[in-house]
């Protein structure tokens, strides 16, 4: 039997960030549905255009999601939950972005 070599060519031979951040916005939208309420597709393409930018901090593909929620909260502060969320914001954006 032969050798079996498994490559990675994501960002190298095809790009799935667009796909993985647009399924990521559709769970996102199944997990919080009320945090989705009055999203237009807009917000939703804004969502999708950040990812290319915070897609370097992504390791694991569940990540995404999170990103997605960390990205609504930026762009609708009031859907916020807590200070500490303020908290993460802030330090997100001075940190990585």
């Amino acid at each position: 039997m032969g050798d079996l070599y498994a490559l990675d060519f994501d960002g190298v031979l095809c790009d799935s960030c667009g796909e993985s951040s647009r399924s990521a916005v559709k769970a996102a939208k199944v997990r919080w549905p009320a945090l989705f309420d009055g999203v237009d597709s807009t917000t939703e393409g804004w969502i999708v255009d950040q990812m290319y930018i915070v897609r370097p901090v992504v390791e694991t593909g569940y990540e995404n999601l999170l990103l997605v929620r960390l990205l609504l909260e930026m762009r609708i502060p009031s859907i916020r939950k807590s200070s500490r969320d303020s908290q993460l914001m802030a330090y997100w954006r001075i940190g990585q972005i």
